[in-house]
């Protein structure tokens, strides 16, 4: 059945008839006629109520948990069917005196409300354990306790100690059909402290508005009765009450039927139930109980009460505020940060909720920003988790500095925050607030008694744009910023990126490829790849350089070039260098021990700057060493000049590095902007000439000035160089002509497999391995 389909006569009856029964109603009062048209009319609509929820209860578009609670609803109809019943024979033998119309209508009635309050609690949403169930059931106890004064100073009571009363039948039926109901209230009271789910919200707020004024037409009819009123039969005003609490029912009967035939809804909460898990409830019971109270004494005239009352009132005043400024305390503590102070996850969700609501009323777009501090792992592992801190407190206090009044600031953890732009205009009014941000963090803040810059990536989604397009739903907002954010993050611009649908694919695959990256290691996907390093005088081999490959098994190779940079971004590049490195030392010391032991080979191994920041990283560089019995004087660790920049750290763990024997690399020479500096600083042994120098030589002086600056360098500081992408054989005469010791590329070999490596360090059984007459190559990237 699709949404918008005419509903069938079947579910458009109840409200149809219903008006006619109460006209007929009221028309036949005071007639003879009245007593048939009134019980035949109860009897109509509780069958009619049994057979709609019966209908609902069995109906295949409702999951199985949700039509339980229907058979007890078909359950209520058919015990209030056999009260009608009963009245109905009271109402045309009038006798007063059979004991089976006394059975059916006040066990109907008593049955009744039994059974609607199991059905009431079936339809109860979230199980409350441990102390929250406590706490509820206290709210409970004090809402019927109130209820109890009530109806114990208003019916019960005066029932009691009217001697007259006792012997009154219908005085007796009044008493105790009320006194059932407060076993009903329990089942009331649950329901609004705990709240119920449904498959929609209409048909449970129609039962719950039923057994409401079920309750108030009771506690009317009762209380009149036990006034000295008019029999039930005599009561105009009976007329039209009696059917209201059937009409509610059977309705929401109807429209779970109705809603189970269209297309699949969440489960949501009624209109009714609280946010968050405060209710005014138990303190309006208190109120209750003490104006019941304060009016019996009134009533009473006992002027010594007076006092009694206005104390009790005092106290529990006095209770209750502090009980009420104790859960807001506890409430904000539950949606803040506590080290931040700002708005945690649970808040943030819960306000973009709301705010979508008033955005699709209004028409203005909500916006979103994602912001990722960079660098924060860095600050976590050099300085420690205290300096963390400091940097996301500063950062949060930035924030919020620079947002409009009425936005809110959120962490979602770790160094993610986001800002929640209520009622933007525009685009640019996003960005605004962005650029703001950008802008306050030009300023250093204090961090372990230094200063630092902070720096960030933001990401930026709307809900909708003013052509109307790119509208993106309250739910993807955050992961829609989340994409755009790590968009801007590749950048490494330190600024914001809009997300618009439709071109954000780079961003959502490297998003995903970076969730990947973490199990490659695990999953067997890394591979190691060494390319030869040659003896530029001899063409012999000199060392190997190896190389990180990541065969991922559905995308196939992943290109260095877009695999480091994630795992430097996600942190994984820890694992996948020490991987790297373990595995390297092992494969080749195996190659070094087939070896002539007077010749020499060599293993080089990238080192990111991340890895230098690393407070352990010297340590474990030697410990792996030993383990394996790798003699450091053969090792080579390659770093960036970009990763001298936190030249503290870098120095730090050179020094020692370079103490155990093991030489020092600086790959991409001459492409920083203060190389002269970080020589005569830093211990470094060897100098390695940018591809994009190697790429220049042409045979003519102006071509080779920058390689051979670099190589007349490292001859004054006693430096060895090596040159890298040679792909031509006039690149390795013209290098050899001007004095670089070493070189690699693909003019003497790519990238080799392992098995492809081991084809040339076999042939130094019979000479020791040159380039570039090497076997056949096998590419690895």
């Amino acid at each position: 059945m699709k949404t918008g389909a005419r509903r069938p006569l079947v579910l458009l009856l109840p409200y149809l008839t219903f008006p006619l029964i109460v006209a007929a109603l009221v028309i036949s009062h005071g007639r003879p006629v009245h007593n048939v048209v009134a019980s035949g009319s109860f009897v109509a609509l509780t069958f009619a109520g049994a057979l709609y929820a019966l209908r609902a209860a069995i109906h295949p578009g409702l999951p199985k948990a949700q039509r339980r609670p229907w058979w007890l609803v078909m359950a209520c109809f058919v015990a209030l069917w056999l009260a009608s019943v009963g009245f109905g024979i009271y109402a045309v033998t009038d006798d007063h005196e059979m004991p089976l119309t006394q059975v059916l209508s006040i066990g109907g009635r008593i049955g009744f409300v039994l059974v609607l309050l199991v059905g009431l609690l079936m339809f109860a949403a979230e199980p409350l354990t441990g102390r929250a169930g406590w706490k509820m059931a206290m709210d409970v106890t004090t809402v019927v306790g109130a209820g109890l004064m009530l109806i114990w100073y208003f019916l019960v009571g005066p029932a009691i100690t009217d001697p007259a009363g006792s012997a009154d039948r219908q005085q007796l039926t009044s008493m105790i059909v009320p006194v059932s109901d407060l076993v009903l209230i329990l089942g009331v009271c649950t329901m609004m402290l705990r709240g119920a789910v449904l498959a929609g919200r209409r048909p449970l707020s129609l039962l719950f508005a039923g057994t409401l004024s079920y309750l108030a037409v009771d506690f009317y009819l009762a209380l009149s009765a036990l006034a000295g009123g008019p029999a039930l039969g005599a009561h105009r005003l009976a007329e039209v009450l009696i059917p209201i609490p059937l009409f509610f029912m059977i309705a929401a009967a109807v429209e779970q039927i109705w809603l189970a035939g269209q297309p699949m809804r969440p489960a949501r909460p009624v209109w009714w139930r609280y946010r968050p898990r405060t209710s005014g409830l138990p303190y309006a019971a208190l109120l209750l109980g003490y104006g019941v109270l304060a009016y019996a004494a009134w009533a009473a005239g006992v002027a010594r009460w007076y006092g009694l009352v206005a104390g009790g009132v005092v106290m529990t005043v006095g209770v209750t505020v502090r009980q009420v400024l104790t859960l807001r305390e506890n409430q904000t503590l539950l949606v803040t940060d506590r080290l931040t102070g700002v708005a945690n996850r649970m808040r943030l969700r819960d306000e973009l909720s709301r705010s979508a609501q008033r955005a699709a009323r209004s028409g203005r777009p909500v916006g979103v920003l994602l912001l990722d501090l960079d660098g924060f792992k860095q600050v976590n592992d050099t300085f420690g988790h205290d300096a963390g801190d400091q940097v996301l407190i500063a950062f949060a206090g930035v924030l919020r500095a620079s947002v409009r009044e009425g936005d809110l600031v959120a962490r979602l953890g770790g160094d993610e925050f986001a800002v929640l732009l209520e009622s933007v205009d525009d685009v640019a009014a996003a960005t605004a607030v962005a650029d703001r941000i950008l802008a306050a963090l030009q300023e250093p803040v204090l961090v372990a008694g230094a200063e630092r810059h902070l720096r960030t990536s933001i990401g930026v989604a709307l809900s909708s744009f003013p052509d109307g397009a790119g509208a993106v739903a309250e739910r993807d907002l955050l992961h829609s910023a989340d994409v755009a954010m790590y968009v801007a993050k590749r950048r490494r611009s330190h600024g914001w990126q809009v997300y618009v649908e439709g071109s954000m694919e780079l961003g959502r695959e490297l998003a995903v490829l970076g969730e990947e990256l973490g199990q490659a290691v695990t999953a067997g996907e890394m591979r190691v790849a060494y390319q030869p390093i040659v003896a530029l005088s001899s063409g012999d081999l000199a060392g190997v350089e190896a190389l990180a490959r990541w065969h991922h098994p559905t995308r196939g190779i992943v290109p260095p070039a877009t695999f480091i940079p994630l795992a430097e971004e996600t942190g994984h590049i820890h694992e996948i260098g020490s991987w790297v490195l373990e595995q390297a030392l092992v494969q080749v010391k195996q190659w070094q021990d087939r070896l002539p032991p007077e010749r020499g080979m060599y293993l080089s191994v990238n080192v990111s700057a991340l890895q230098l920041e690393r407070p352990a990283f010297a340590d474990e560089v030697i410990e792996l060493i030993e383990r394996v019995g790798y003699n450091p004087a053969r090792l080579v660790l390659e770093v960036t000049e970009s990763a001298l920049v936190n030249e503290a750290a870098a120095l730090s763990h050179l020094t020692e590095l370079r103490k155990r024997g093991i030489r020092v690399a600086i790959d991409d020479f001459g492409t920083g902007y203060s190389s002269l500096r970080y020589l005569s600083r830093l211990p470094v042994d060897i100098l390695k000439i940018d591809r994009s120098f190697v790429a220049e030589l042409n045979g003519d002086p102006a071509g080779a000035a920058v390689a051979e600056a670099v190589i007349r360098l490292g001859q004054i500081l006693q430096l060895h160089t090596v040159a890298e992408g040679i792909e031509q054989p006039a690149q390795a005469t013209e290098l050899t002509m001007l004095g670089c010791d070493n070189a690699q590329g693909y003019h003497f070999a790519e990238p080799l497999a392992v098995d492809a490596m081991d084809a040339l360090v076999n042939r130094a059984s019979a000479e020791w391995p040159s380039l570039p007459e090497a076997p056949a190559r096998v590419s690895s990237a």
